[in-house]
């Protein structure tokens, strides 16, 4: 059993990606959008990424910090977004679920990224089934009520002061039962000089 309490430096960084919605097509990160001549669309984490750190959970289990940049995750496992059951809504499947998250029960997941100085309007984006919490290097920036995998519950552009370079997306989900479902991706407007 992981022991959640304990942290690591500042410094230390995990890897990858937590995601799946309605697209089961996975894009390679950092793909670009234009939007208009001088914005880009930049996609730095894509749903049905890898990478992701989790933990399962009982749904009143405390776990500190767990969305601090600091903290000690080297116990969790390693995963694939999307995280569900194979039944119950449309993303319940083969194809959008990637790791299994029983009902009931609450996941915990962590995810690093690497955004350039320059990154503007960075969104995160997803669906969860049923609640989450989203927190962005250890600042809590949505809280969702949802349910039924609805598509675009998670959806929060971060406030640009609690970026840094090395950022860490971390998300409580919590499950009521029948079917449990989470991906979400993370992209930021790119302006280039002209």
């Amino acid at each position: 059993m992981p022991k959640p309490s304990r942290l690591l430096s500042t410094g230390v960084a995990a890897a990858a990606l937590l995601a799946t919605m309605a697209m089961s097509v996975t894009s390679p990160a950092s793909a670009a959008q234009p939007v208009n001549g001088r914005e880009t669309v930049v996609t730095e984490l894509d749903y049905n990424s890898t990478g992701w750190r989790y933990r399962q959970v009982p749904p009143a289990t405390d776990v500190p910090l767990f969305y601090e940049r600091g903290f000690d995750d080297s116990e969790w496992e390693t995963g694939q977004a999307g995280f569900g059951t194979a039944s119950g809504c449309s993303f319940n499947n083969p194809e959008n679920v990637k790791t299994s998250w029983a009902r009931n029960t609450d996941i915990l997941v962590r995810h690093w990224l690497h955004l350039p100085r320059d990154a503007q309007q960075v969104r995160i984006q997803g669906t969860i089934d049923n609640d989450a919490q989203v927190y962005l290097n250890g600042h809590l920036v949505q809280s969702v009520r949802s349910g039924s995998c609805r598509t675009g519950a998670i959806d929060v552009v971060v406030p640009a002061e609690y970026l840094e370079c090395c950022n860490l997306l971390a998300i409580r989900g919590h499950d009521y039962g029948v079917s449990t479902y989470l991906n979400v991706r993370v992209t930021y407007v790119k302006t280039s000089q002209v």
